[in-house]
Formats: structure tokens, sequence, C-alpha cells
């Protein structure tokens, strides 16, 4: 929330691994966490890409959080070469089909970003949203949490995840229910405490590959935490398939996961293969919602992040678009509080910016992730056509 020009409350709930929700104080910011601490690890820990997203992150850190935020990235020791590429394979045969080019690009892990980003705000945690009332005497918003506290401020900024309280109290349950693609997605984090096989595994890219497979599958390695570049036997990797999802069938089952492995190409194979026995594999669920305009209650409550506007993850665009939102958003209530608008004109500017820039990312990604699944379509997918660069203006 935004006190023009003394007060902005932002209301966040990373346990979602999304952005939060916000009240701004002054230039400061008191974000409300429902997890516990800042270091919180939770077992489905992932790795984030930031492109054309990484000028943008200048406008809204500080200097020296900014010049540290290779801190963040999954390898702190890897300079992200400027352009940078995305090998893609054949899943089936190996096969090398297309380096995709990528602007310089940080892989971030999402507990590292968060704790950097959070250094010198104010953070106030364990706080889950129960409610959120206005006072039109006041041109106030306050919410209301769980715990029985409450926060007052003008703007509240709602960045609370793919199934965002905040949206729902905008435009009620059913409208703001994200939809569902019909994927399975499985995402684990995987430590194989075995030099040799870690090195295999990584051989693609230091980073990051992935690979499309003809029976429908697409599959994708990373490193999620290098604790001792010396020791590959300490790296963590960051495994995901994604499929068309079939009734009655367990997707996170090891057993299953394993023999759908057998049919695919190295290294994605063994790393599949390797996954230590009792890894717990999680499911999640691909959804998007487009974003529409809704009445922000004269300039009071806005959405942000996957709150605004949750999308497929296979192009790597959700973290850049939630850095383009707060970009532009901190600029237009700078030059509201210079008086070169009204906090409410500044709001609306940027509602619509952001409806126009990420709602067409959201219907993109959405056929992006069809024509992934499909073989005779996915060369003309927007990630191999144009990689993760943002549509041209």
């Amino acid at each position: 929330m935004y006190h023009s020009p003394s007060t902005l409350l932002r209301v966040d709930r990373m346990s979602s691994g999304n952005p939060y929700h916000v009240l701004v104080v002054g230039a400061a910011c008191t974000v409300f966490e429902s997890e516990p601490s800042a270091t919180h690890y939770r077992a489905r820990e992932w790795g984030m890409s930031i492109q054309w997203g990484i000028p943008l992150l200048r406008d809204c850190l500080p200097d020296d959080l900014f010049d540290r935020l290779y801190t963040a990235a999954n390898d702190p020791s890897f300079e992200p070469p400027d352009p940078g590429h995305l090998p893609t394979f054949n899943g089936r045969t190996g096969e090398l089909m297309k380096n995709i080019p990528l602007l310089r690009m940080y892989r971030v892990s999402r507990r590292k970003f968060r704790t950097l980003c959070a250094e010198g705000i104010q953070v106030e945690y364990g706080k889950t949203l129960d409610d959120i009332t206005y006072d039109d005497t006041q041109s106030t918003v306050t919410a209301s949490f769980k715990d029985g506290s409450q926060a007052t401020g003008t703007l509240l900024v709602g960045a609370d995840g793919a199934q965002s309280a905040v949206r729902t109290h905008i435009f009620g349950p059913e409208k703001a229910k994200a939809s569902s693609v019909p994927y399975s997605a499985l995402n684990l984090a995987v430590c194989y405490n075995d030099a040799k096989k870690a090195k295999f595994v990584r051989q693609c890219h230091p980073i990051m590959a992935h690979a499309i497979h003809p029976d429908g599958y697409w599959l994708w390695i990373s490193i999620q935490e290098v604790p001792d570049p010396n020791d590959p036997a300490t790296w963590m990797f960051q495994l995901q398939m994604t499929a068309h999802k079939k009734a009655g069938e367990d997707v996170t089952s090891l057993e299953n996961l394993k023999k759908k492995a057998e049919t695919f190409a190295e290294p994605f194979c063994s790393a599949n293969l390797w996954i230590p026995e009792g890894t717990k594999i999680y499911e999640n669920n691909l959804s998007y919602w487009i974003p529409i305009p809704w009445d922000t209650r004269g300039g009071r409550i806005l959405l942000a992040g996957d709150a605004a506007h949750p999308m497929t993850f296979q192009r790597g665009q959700g973290m850049n678009h939630g850095i383009a939102d707060a970009s532009f958003l901190v600029r237009k209530l700078k030059s509201a509080a210079a008086g070169e608008s009204s906090f409410a004109e500044a709001v609306d500017a940027y509602q619509a910016e952001m409806i126009d820039r990420a709602g067409d990312e959201v219907r993109t990604s959405i056929v992006n992730t069809e024509m992934l699944h499909d073989w005779s379509r996915m060369m003309d997918s927007a990630i191999m056509q144009r990689g993760g660069h943002p549509r041209e203006k």
C-alpha cells in the first residue's frame, strides 16, 4: 500500500513462491510475508531466469545490492556471457537442434534472490492476509491479518502468487480463478552426492539445458546450487518435466518417472534414473490468468507479479515481467510524488501498461506451452523462434 506521499503498504505472500502484497511507507516499503523468515528453506526450491529484466532490476535496487546480484545466482562463480544461449536437444536422440540465443542472463535461486532483495527494507514475517477494507473519508486501505494485526496505507499492491487472495478480493472467486492447462509438471531438486554423476549431468551447459521429446515431453536440467565449485559431489540440480495429463496416472511416482526416463537421451536419461530412492516428487499446476482492468478504488489497490499475470513457465518470462511491474510502478509513483501527476493517475497508468505488456506474454506463453508438447509444431514455438526476448514494440 502506498500512502501518498508518506506511506506505501505492500502485503507479500512469498510462501507461494511468488511476489508479495505490499504497503509502502514513504520511500520505504513494509512487506507482509507469510513465510517464517527470509532464509526459510523449502523442499521445492527452484531457479528463476532474469534476462531483459536485468536493467529494470537496476531501477529497483540500491547500487550496492544490484552489484551483488551475482551472489544470488545458482552458481555465483559463473559469469553469464552476453549474449548467452540455451542448448535445445531432441529428447529421444540427443541431437542438438538449436542453441537458442539469449540476452545476458542470471539464473538465480529463489531463496537467495528473496534474501538479497529483502535487505534494507522492513519485512514482517508470519503474516497471512485475512481481509481488505477501505476508508473513503481518509482515502486509505487496510490489510487485516489472521494473527489479528492490521496495517493501513494508501496503496496496497497484491503480489501474492497465482492463486492471489488480493485478486480474489478484487474480482470475486470465479472471475479471479486461474485457468489450468492440460499438462502435468514435475519439479524437483536433486543432489547425486557423486562427483562423476554430477559432472555428467552438467555436461550440456554450465547453467541450463532443455530437450523436447517426440512423445510429448518437455525436459529441463539446470544447476540449482553450487556449495563448492571444486567438489561436484555437492552440486544440486533442478530437474523438470512437463507432459500431457493422462487420466489415472500417478505422475508423482518415482518409478513412473524413471520408466519414462528410459526413453530419454543423455544426460536427461541418467539425470532422472539417478534420482535417489525415496526422493519426493512434486507436481506443479500449470495455470494462467489473463489480466483485465479492475477498479483500483481511487488508486488504492493494485496487482503485480504472478498475482496479476500468472503464466506457464517454459519461456521463462514470469520473473522478468514481475521486475518490469515493479520498475514501471516505482517510476510512476515517483512522478506523482514530484507533482507531475496525481497518484490515482499513476496507478491507472501502471495498470494499463501492465495489462498490455504482461497480458500479451500470458497469451504467448500458453501457445508456446502447447507447441512444445506437439512435435509437429515445436520448432515454430516462441521459445524456439525468439528465445526469452520480449515482444518487439
